[in-house]
């Protein structure tokens, strides 16, 4: 015989409008998960149903999480965990706007890059830093080797967005 967690796994899924990280946790209340879990598909749940950029933003991360050495078929470093885990911390504390004009790649180097559509402007996230620039009136703008930190990072990427 089945138990609870198998049954409710092989349970066909229910789409459920959801508007609320509210609605979301009351949808899983009923999961055999811990807490944490929880409280972590909730927040997936909100974000892919309500927050379509940040949500595109999380599946390139996890994509990129799986580049192996040679993506690029010229010897490419996969992308560094650490790096990987800045760029999701920053994720965690923005808004879906914050994302909207940025497309964000893979660098060679382990690192990431993010480029606006909207200005010439792009961010390359390392372990440890970032480095940005802005080209304005022909003129390049901007810092490198700056330390890494969700808020200052967050805080550049919307002063290159206006």
């Amino acid at each position: 015989m089945e138990d609870d967690v198998t049954m409710k796994v092989s349970e066909p899924a229910v789409a459920y409008p959801m508007t609320s990280y509210v609605d979301a946790m009351a949808m899983i209340h009923t999961m055999h998960l811990s807490r944490e879990d929880k409280e972590r598909v909730g927040r997936r749940l909100v974000i892919e149903t309500t927050e379509a950029n940040l949500s595109n933003a999380f599946e390139t991360l996890e994509h990129l999480s799986t580049l192996q050495y040679g993506w690029d078929g010229e010897g490419a470093l996969p992308i560094s965990k650490k790096v990987l885990n800045n760029l999701r911390s920053v994720l965690l504390i923005s808004d879906d706007a914050d994302w909207a004009e940025w497309m964000i790649s893979p660098d060679g180097n382990a690192t990431i890059m993010l480029q606006s559509s909207k200005r010439r402007a792009s961010i390359s996230v390392g372990a440890d830093e970032f480095s940005y620039y802005l080209k304005v009136d022909g003129k390049r703008e901007g810092e490198s080797h700056v330390d890494f930190s969700a808020p200052k990072f967050l805080s550049i990427m919307r002063e290159l967005n206006k």
